[in-house]
């Protein structure tokens, strides 16, 4: 199939510009031979005037001005049309050259006048000249109102006033000398009697566009502003061109809260341009005020992209956000205005609202102070900020909230929050205020067992008494009463007591899931291991999912060793319900408390790492991660935790032991600088010298220990940091009783080690090797304690160093150092298989390393393999190796080599000073003939 040939589709250079000649002489020619002169043109327009076709008469008016731009009578007509299309601005172009071309002066001044008002041409207006002699009154009078008004516009307010002299002794009703005579009175400030002449001139032209402007004005600037709009209303049916107006109009209807009648323009305006700022905030303002909150927030957030920086369009934007929910948002456009709000504006309680909605505790509460004056109606708010702050660890604040929460609390619902917020303060006045939440509502389930939760906490089991049997009089059918009366004879151990109040219980509701709580409790206190299992069991029938019964069961479970049986009945709760908080954390513990650590992790993920993430969660997954040797991730979320509470020191103080079994001390005193700027805490301070004592900075450390409070100096922790001080320092005596309280207060490895150093420097030795000795027995599985006992027990006894070194490496296959050391210890004992293998093993593993080549080449040399040996040091053997003992066997096995040359150059480029080393040397010397 033959294809097109591309090249007749292509016109070459020289034939395209032909054809583009051709097309323009054949246009130019089409246009001079159309036949018509400019008269012509000119009449034809009109004809097409008369018709009602502007369009058409405007091609014909323009064909008359391309073929004489200097027709003025074509640029005339051309700008009347235009005026009539409302096209001022095209309008005052041809009119002005109309002018200039010599057209009579009275047919185009008042059209180029009106052109010059509606454009806003002030300039050019004013200073409009003209032959009154050629006008006729009216349009003198026409003429001057608009020059007026550009003067006014202009400030030129004598120019005005001279021009009104003039305009006075003419004689015509038009209601422009009306007009005209009024701007006295507003030159003179007098809008009252202004405003009565222009009611008066609306009477007369109800229609006139400029009589309705200036009316409406005035209505504004005699402070009525509902008459102004219902002026402007009528001036816009008129004026239907005037979108300023319109925009005005819709402005001071939203104002007065007309917002249906405004929407009408908004809506109108929105057609011409949906993308202007201010309608869109117009647009919000009203969807808001007609309940649509959705519109009103897209509406504001459009408006803020298209450059709207009224602060009014972030409020309805953070009002909008708020009445959706959407409480994150509303914090975004609400923070941007709080600090230019007055105090006591509605916006700041909606912004406090919304940051304890978004757990923004903090920053909520440098708000409410701003909220104006407190009603009833704020206690709720206040409780929830006080709670929030709590959980972010900002207790001093929290009691400021509360404190305030304090003076409005009055409802039983607000006086049981308040209580419960004291209560976690420590403020044992929360018991007052429960008790009189009690008192208020007497009904309310909630607030006596809140009460009675309190009671019980604070072990006043009179008290908790005292409202069981008021319970139980007030409500003889409940059974909470009972149940706490039951508790508290339990917690007297007067369990046949509370065995007989139970059975009261159960004759009203045998089948309470909370009875049956109360009869597994009262059989574990006795020991009655089966009965409560019974009880258990009978729960879990009716509620597979309990999460008190399925605690009770794993205890009961795990005390017959059955513990596992447990677990698979509360993983399967679990799996049927993930969302389940409650039932994420049992099976957590149970996983921690069976040594499954990887079990808890599963079970926490299930939880989402937010602020509204139970506070046991975070603990618990740190913890569970840790366990099960998940390092990187324990650092990730202690991170989350810190990020989400940053005031809380259970996070960062999880997250720097991470740091400190890491060796990062550096990091680690970043962050605790980061956080003792936001909070004083002396756990937090007791880590810092820690710290700084562990990179090695005993000046730093000294003055942070120095400026603890002296009745903290005797903590055995802070002990352990002085000693570590005292050891940099070079002080072992002063170390010693500090290093040795530290240790026994907390027997680790960490402290182990002082104390041993401690006991080293101050000519201990034998001392250190029993502590190390006991210490490795009663920590079996202490890898570092055990090498350090090997390493002390190579001079001391080297069978039981061997022996040491071969339990560590049934645990430690791949430790280099255990490998070279035992190798070492086996050569020396004479069993050069063994040693070599483990020697190779340690070689492999770290071959830069010039211990490990020492020992693996000294073996090879006593298995007569001196090539290799030298091989093996001569990978390693540099400036940066100072062992002196090392050095020799290097020299010493290049001797045995044959290379006598590089063994003396090796020996008199290095300086030796250890008496053993020099000692050698004289051998060598003697044994080689050096």
């Amino acid at each position: 199939m033959l294809r097109n040939n591309p090249q007749s589709r292509r016109s070459t250079p020289v034939k395209r510009i032909a054809q583009a000649l051709g097309a323009g002489v054949l246009l130019f020619g089409l246009m001079a031979c159309s036949g018509k002169t400019v008269d012509e043109h000119i009449q034809q327009a009109q004809v097409y005037v008369d018709q009602g076709d502007n369009n058409a008469a405007i091609i014909e008016l323009k064909s008359a001005v391309q073929q004489d731009p200097r027709s003025a009578q074509a640029r005339f007509e051309l700008g009347k049309i235009y005026i009539e299309q409302k096209n001022f601005e095209s309008a005052e172009k041809e009119l002005s050259r109309a002018l200039e071309l010599g057209h009579p002066p009275p047919k185009v001044i008042p059209l180029l006048s009106e052109a010059y008002q509606r454009t806003g041409a002030n300039v050019a207006l004013a200073d409009l000249s003209y032959d009154e002699q050629s006008m006729t009154t009216v349009e003198r009078l026409e003429i001057g109102f608009r020059k007026l008004q550009s003067l006014i516009q202009l400030e030129k307010n004598a120019e005005a006033r001279i021009l009104i002299d003039q305009m006075a002794p003419l004689e015509s009703s038009s209601v422009y000398k009306g007009l005209i005579e009024a701007h006295r009175d507003i030159l003179d400030k007098d809008y009252e009697s202004a405003l009565t002449q222009a009611i008066a001139l609306q009477e007369r032209a109800p229609l006139n566009r400029d009589v309705l402007s200036f009316t409406a004005r005035l209505y504004m600037l005699n402070g009525q502003e509902e008459k102004a709009a219902e002026i402007y209303e009528e001036y816009s049916k008129v004026a239907t061109d005037d979108i300023e107006s319109k925009f005005a109009l819709a402005n001071m209807l939203v104002q007065q809260g007309e917002t249906e009648r405004a929407e009408v323009y908004v809506d109108e305006l929105m057609q011409i341009s949906d993308t202007n700022g201010l309608l869109n905030q117009l647009k919000g303002i009203i969807r808001a005020a007609n309940g649509d909150f959705q519109g009103a927030l897209d509406y504001s957030v459009k408006a803020i992209q298209f450059g709207q920086a009224d602060p009014r369009v972030r409020l309805v934007a953070g009002f909008a956000a708020y009445q959706l929910g959407e409480f994150e948002k509303a914090v975004m456009h609400l923070t941007v205005v709080a600090p230019a709000l007055p105090d006591g504006h509605p916006g700041l309680r909606i912004l406090a609202a919304s940051q304890l909605q978004s757990d923004m505790g903090t920053d909520a509460s440098n708000i409410l102070p701003r909220i104006g004056e407190l009603s009833a109606q704020d206690a709720s708010l206040f409780s929830r900020a006080g709670y929030e702050l709590i959980q972010e660890g900002n207790i001093d604040a929290a009691k400021e909230v509360i404190a305030q929460a304090d003076k409005i609390s009055e409802t039983a619902d607000d006086l049981t929050r308040l209580g419960i917020l004291k209560l976690s303060v420590n403020d044992v006045e929360g018991l007052i205020n429960l008790e009189q939440a009690v008192d208020k509502a007497p009904e309310s389930v909630t607030a006596k067992s809140t009460l009675a939760t309190a009671y019980l906490g604070t072990n006043q089991l009179d008290k908790a008494l005292a409202l069981a049997l008021e319970w139980q009089q007030s409500a003889p059918n409940a059974i909470e009463g009972f149940l706490l009366e039951s508790e508290v004879y339990q917690r007297q151990a007067n369990y046949e007591k509370a065995l007989q109040i139970l059975e009261k219980a159960s004759q009203i509701d045998s089948n309470n899931a909370a009875l049956l709580v109360a009869q597994i409790r009262l059989n574990l206190r006795q020991k009655n291991i089966d009965t409560a299992l019974t009880f258990t069991e009978t729960l879990l029938t009716q509620e597979p999912e309990n999460v008190v019964a399925l605690a009770s069961l794993f205890a009961i479970k795990s005390d017959k060793g059955q513990a596992s049986d447990a677990i698979s009945r509360i993983q399967s709760a679990f799996n049927k319900d993930k969302s389940n908080q409650q039932l994420a954390l049992l099976l957590a513990r149970a996983g921690l408390a069976s040594q499954q650590p990887k079990l808890a992790v599963e079970a926490l993920d299930s939880i989402e790492a937010t602020r509204g993430a139970p506070s046991q969660y975070w603990s618990m997954r740190g913890f569970a991660l840790l366990r099960d040797n998940q390092t990187d991730a324990a650092e990730k979320h202690y991170e989350t935790w810190m990020d989400l509470f940053p005031k809380q020191e259970n996070a960062v103080i999880g997250r720097l032991l991470i740091l400190d079994a890491k060796r990062q001390y550096e990091r680690g005193l970043d962050l605790i600088v980061e956080f003792l700027a936001r909070k004083d805490n002396l756990q937090v301070r007791l880590l810092e010298a820690y710290f700084y004592a562990m990179a090695g900075e005993a000046e730093q450390a000294r003055t942070k220990v120095n400026a603890i409070d002296d009745k903290y100096q005797a903590l055995p922790f802070l002990r352990g940091v002085k000693a570590r001080i005292a050891l940099l320092e070079g002080r072992p005596t002063d170390a010693l009783d500090d290093a040795r309280a530290s240790f026994e207060d907390n027997p680790k490895t960490d402290n182990l080690i002082v104390l041993v150093q401690a006991l080293d420097m101050t000519g201990q030795a034998d001392a250190a090797y029993q502590l190390v000795e006991q210490f490795s027995q009663a920590n079996p599985n202490d890898m570092r304690v055990k090498l350090l006992l090997a390493q002390r027990q190579i001079s001391k006894d080297s069978q039981q160093a061997i022996k040491t070194y071969s339990e560590m490496l049934e645990k430690t296959p791949n430790s280099f150092v255990v490998l070279n050391n035992l190798a070492y210890l086996l050569m020396e004992d004479g069993d050069l298989d063994t040693a070599a293998g483990l020697a190779k093993r340690a070689y492999d593993l770290q071959p830069d390393n010039a211990a490990t080549v020492d020992t693996y080449a000294q073996i090879l040399i006593r298995q007569n393999n001196i090539e290799d040996a030298v091989e093996a040091y001569n990978k390693v053997m540099s400036d940066e190796v100072t062992n002196e003992e090392v050095i020799l066997n290097y020299i010493e096995a290049l001797l045995k080599n044959g290379s006598t040359v590089v063994a003396k150059r090796r020996l008199e480029a290095r300086s030796f000073v250890l008496p053993e080393s020099l000692e050698r040397i004289d051998a060598l010397r003697q044994q080689f003939d050096l």
